[in-house]
């Protein structure tokens, strides 16, 4: 009898998770016909891309969502800072902050921009491995005192002000700001992962 209910109380366990696993919205139709999603997402596809699952989430407020396409896209194919340090921030951001759909994502757009799979799998223990040079350092210092600490130190931030220039760490902060965003809006609407891979912002 005791295993019996253990059993059933097992399997009621299961079927609760993967409910609360479920997307809490629908997506949004990627042929739809709305005048404002309707370029941006046949603009991925003349590309030989697909809307993702973010985009067709976000894409039921498609004035947010060309807004944030924008900001997005100049995130990480605008500025002067390199693409690789831009995906080091982005991956330990997403990391911290348990966005694993962005992080999913970035660790395949991170390979193609320069990340090793050696470096992506030590984000956790980097300050105990040798994999990361100075600059990535500074980047990982910074990024875990945004989003781990009430305030970034002097001594971090002079680290960066000797190794970036102002308009690198502008950069590199609106990028660690942004995806916290991302990442918080994933897990709130239990956004599925992709069920096939994408070249999407690949370097």
């Amino acid at each position: 009898m005791r295993l019996l209910v253990t059993l059933i109380l097992v399997i009621a366990v299961a079927a609760s998770a993967q409910e609360a696993a479920k997307p809490r919205l629908p997506l949004v139709d990627p042929f739809t016909q709305d005048p404002v999603l309707r370029p941006i997402f046949d603009g991925m596809r003349s590309r030989g891309l697909e809307p993702l699952n973010i985009h067709r989430t976000i894409g039921h407020a498609p004035e947010l969502y060309k807004a944030f396409a924008g900001l997005a896209s100049a995130l990480r194919f605008s500025g002067v800072t390199p693409r690789v340090d831009r995906e080091l921030m982005i991956l330990r951001t997403t990391q911290l902050k348990d966005g694993d759909y962005e992080f999913a994502h970035h660790k395949r757009i991170g390979l193609t921009c320069g990340l090793s799979e050696a470096q992506i799998d030590n984000l956790p223990r980097w300050r105990r491995t040798s994999v990361f040079n100075e600059r990535q350092r500074a980047i990982l210092e910074y990024a875990e005192q945004m989003v781990q600490a009430a305030d970034v130190d002097d001594a971090t931030f002079a680290t960066m002000r000797r190794l970036f220039s102002p308009q690198e760490i502008v950069e590199l902060t609106m990028t660690s700001g942004f995806y916290v965003g991302v990442a918080q809006f994933s897990r709130a609407l239990r956004i599925e992962m992709d069920k096939s891979p994408t070249t999407y912002a690949n370097c």
